[in-house]
Formats: C-alpha cells, sequence, structure tokens
C-alpha cells in the first residue's frame, strides 16, 4: 500500500478523525495560511495501514444514511428554565439533553472557549459544566482527542454524548467504526464555519482599541492582548431572539451591537471566511449518522402557534430511534410539526452557502482593510 491520500483542501472538514485514528501518531493537524486544521502525514513513521483513509468523513461520503435523510419526527421546543433559554442560542433543548445524560451518570462532548478564547471540544459528566457548551460559538471548533476518549468510555460502558457540526458526528462515525448503544451522536443545522485565525485577529484588534484608549491597559494587552477580553456573546437575547446582538466584553467596557452590523458577524454571513470545505458540504441533508439535529426554529409562527414569544424556540430534528426515546422522555414544550413545513426556513439543512466571489481576496487582505470586504 502506498502511503495516504487524503482529501484535498477544498474537501477536507478538518474533524480530526484520521488524525485520531492513527495508532502510531503519524498525522498531525496544522493550520494552513487561512487558520484552518487540516492532517499533515509523517511519512517517515507511517505504517501504510490505511485506517486513516478509511475513517475519512469526505472520503467515504456514503456512509451514515441511516433514515435516507429524512427525520423521523420535527418538533419546535423550549426549554421550561428560562434563565438556561436566555443563556441559550435558541430553545435550549440541547442543555436538557446534556442534563438529562449527566444524572445518568454520562458525559457530555461539546465546544467551549479555552482561556486564549479559541473554540475547542472538551467534555465534562456535570451539570455545572455544561454552562461553558450553551450558546453558539462561530468559530470552527478543534476537537483534538475527544473522538479517541468518547470511544474509551463507549468501551468502558459509559454514556455518551456527542454534540458538534455534521461533519464531525460524521468524522466521530466513521472513527468509533461500528454503533454503540450508549452513544447520542448530536449535531445542528450549520451554515459553514469560519476561521480561527479570523477569529483571533479579531479579538486582538478589538483589544488593542480598548488598549489605545486605556493607557493602564497597554501593558496588559503587550504581555497577553487576550487577557483583556472577558466575555463573548455571539447570541446574547436580551433584546430579542430574532434580532440577537453579539456582545463582547473588552476589560471594563461592553461592545453589543445587533448581528447584522457587527464586522465578525457580517463576514461570516456574507460568507468570505468560511472553511473551503463548507460551501460544497457532503454532511448535508441529515447525513450525518447523528441522532438528533437542533437547530433555530426560524419562522415558528407561521408553522405552529403558540411558539413565538421571541425568547427563542428550538427546531428538533429526531433522526433515529435512540433519539426519539431521549427526546420522548425531556421534561419540555414540545408540538410535533411537519418536516417540510419547518425546514423551508432553514435552507442550509439541505444546501451549502457558495463562497463569497471575494473570498479569495478577504484572506489576503483582511488584516489591512478588514472592514472594506464587510459593508
Amino acid at each position: 500500500m502506498a502511503y495516504p491520500v487524503l482529501p484535498t483542501s477544498e474537501a477536507c472538514c478538518g474533524c480530526g478523525a484520521c488524525s485520531q485514528v492513527c495508532r502510531w501518531d503519524c498525522i498531525s493537524m496544522e493550520r494552513d495560511k487561512e487558520g484552518f486544521l487540516y492532517p499533515k502525514v509523517h511519512t517517515e513513521v507511517c505504517k501504510e495501514c490505511g485506517l486513516c483513509m478509511r475513517v475519512c468523513p469526505s472520503l467515504k461520503k456514503e456512509t451514515a444514511k441511516p433514515h435516507n435523510g429524512t427525520p423521523l419526527h420535527a418538533f419546535a421546543a423550549i426549554n421550561p428554565d428560562e434563565c438556561v433559554r436566555r443563556e441559550s442560542s435558541s430553545g435550549g433543548v440541547f442543555t436538557l439533553l446534556a442534563e438529562q445524560m449527566a444524572e445518568k451518570g454520562g458525559v457530555v462532548f461539546g465546544a467551549a472557549f479555552d482561556k486564549d478564547w479559541n473554540v475547542v471540544h472538551t467534555r465534562t459528566d456535570s451539570k455545572e459544566g455544561l454552562r461553558a457548551f450553551r450558546g453558539s460559538k462561530y468559530v470552527q471548533s478543534e476537537t483534538g482527542q475527544t473522538f479517541r476518549e468518547a470511544k474509551e468510555l463507549l468501551e468502558a460502558g459509559r454514556e455518551v454524548l456527542f454534540v458538534g457540526t455534521p461533519c464531525q458526528i460524521m468524522g466521530l462515525r466513521g472513527f468509533l467504526g461500528k454503533p454503540y448503544e450508549g452513544l447520542l451522536a448530536v449535531d445542528f443545522i450549520c451554515h459553514g464555519v469560519p476561521s480561527p485565525a479570523v477569529w483571533q485577529w479579531y479579538l486582538k484588534r478589538q483589544a488593542r482599541h480598548y488598549a489605545k484608549e486605556h493607557w493602564t491597559a497597554w501593558l496588559r494587552y503587550w504581555l497577553r492582548p487576550l487577557s483583556l477580553i472577558r466575555r463573548v456573546e455571539f447570541r446574547n437575547k436580551e433584546k430579542g431572539w430574532k434580532q440577537y446582538h453579539f456582545v463582547l466584553r473588552v476589560s471594563q467596557a461592553r461592545q453589543d451591537m445587533v448581528y447584522h452590523k457587527n464586522p465578525y458577524m457580517r463576514a461570516f454571513l456574507k460568507d468570505v471566511d468560511l472553511r473551503p470545505s463548507c460551501h460544497h458540504c457532503f454532511a448535508k441533508g441529515g447525513s450525518s449518522g447523528s441522532d438528533i439535529t437542533l437547530a433555530d426554529f426560524w419562522n415558528v409562527h407561521r408553522v405552529v402557534d403558540g411558539f413565538d414569544d421571541d425568547g427563542g424556540t428550538s427546531l428538533v430534528l429526531v433522526n433515529t430511534e435512540r433519539g426519539a426515546r431521549v427526546f420522548d422522555a425531556l421534561e419540555c414544550r414540545k408540538q410535533e410539526v411537519v418536516f417540510q413545513d419547518a425546514i423551508q426556513y432553514n435552507r442550509a439543512w439541505a444546501a451549502s452557502y457558495p463562497a463569497n466571489p471575494d473570498r479569495c481576496t478577504f484572506f489576503e487582505e483582511y488584516r489591512n482593510c478588514f472592514d472594506s470586504f464587510i459593508t
């Protein structure tokens, strides 16, 4: 067998399954000039076993389609805990699923910020630890070694909830190689994942602006710029779910801006900083193999009455019998809806967004003229 031929940068989703499955650790995930992670094969230690190619979701797009893409059920749902719902992007259903798993002694894997505001996958087995996973994070997360950790726990008889993008769930399924009764795989309807490099640059830009106006912050800025960042909320709903705000606290200053006026969110929504594979995603249409898919139930008032109070409503797509059993056990406000009626307001379930014609130019020049690309 020849050395492994992994997908091109246009096809690779960066899930990390290939790196984590390698028994000899001869594949590392390294960033390209746009800030996205890609596998690098160290041929001097490669054993040419082919495991990496067997688990790669991009190379095996035909896998994990247990229900032909159409969910078993679709629901509008709301968490009855208003505090949790306010901190959640939509209706707070993920927290209900995660709390149920923690109460049973299981482990929850999700995306959280690290100390430098990178988005990374990590795990918790406590209700207190779930807060870090709550809320959307519009940055591609690093899975690290979490596929390995999840498999070890499943092999030991522990139950696991793993939430991620559809391509990450597809990568996890391929990595595991077989179904596990103890796994609850949850994904969400994904617009695409922005560059971690653009995110880090944006935060440092905001920290620098603050430090210029407050001389006492200069020393902290030069020693560690991101130490000035205190809080990030991509989806603050204090002023409503439909017109959510991006909130950033830099030291003592609070920046609060409706999402479509915030520069970082505008770049994301204009599709200038997404990963190349997001523009022709292979994990659309319910093909990821997830048990449950979550999303904002946009235009819920046009589909079902009584769920539109502008506090956030979740669209829940139940894809498998395992997912149905788990969701049925949740104590929440829910109403089954016709799938075709609900999905018409979430086009990203089935289709990828095309790349912005200015994408390449943006990555070449965003550090010098960021605002000109998003006006």
